[in-house]
């Protein structure tokens, strides 16, 4: 497994989480900054278990579904207030 270009891609989207309209949607929704905050502690035990083969196989493949639950669980939060501005594709400047 290439645990080095994982965590490249982990800290791609910890920067992606860090930027100012996310963080204000984190003030606004506390279960968003929840799951937030739920992700940075995955993402810290994989960085863990990156210099310390400790963990079994079976613990290293359930600490990576959990950390893959909590993207898809963050994905689909982001999803799901895109969709709420669905209605701006409607909006025609009036002639």
């Amino acid at each position: 497994m290439e645990i080095d270009k994982l965590l490249e891609n982990l800290a791609v989207i910890s920067q992606i989480l860090k930027t100012p309209s996310l963080t204000n949607q984190i003030d606004k929704d506390p279960e968003f900054g929840k799951k937030i905050k739920e992700f940075e502690t995955l993402v810290e035990k994989v960085k863990l278990q990156h210099g310390d083969f400790s963990l079994s196989n079976e613990d290293l493949s359930k600490l990576l579904n959990e950390l893959n639950l909590s993207i898809q669980e963050i994905d689909t939060y982001c999803d799901l207030n895109l969709q709420k501005l669905n209605f701006l594709e409607n909006l025609r400047p009036f002639t």
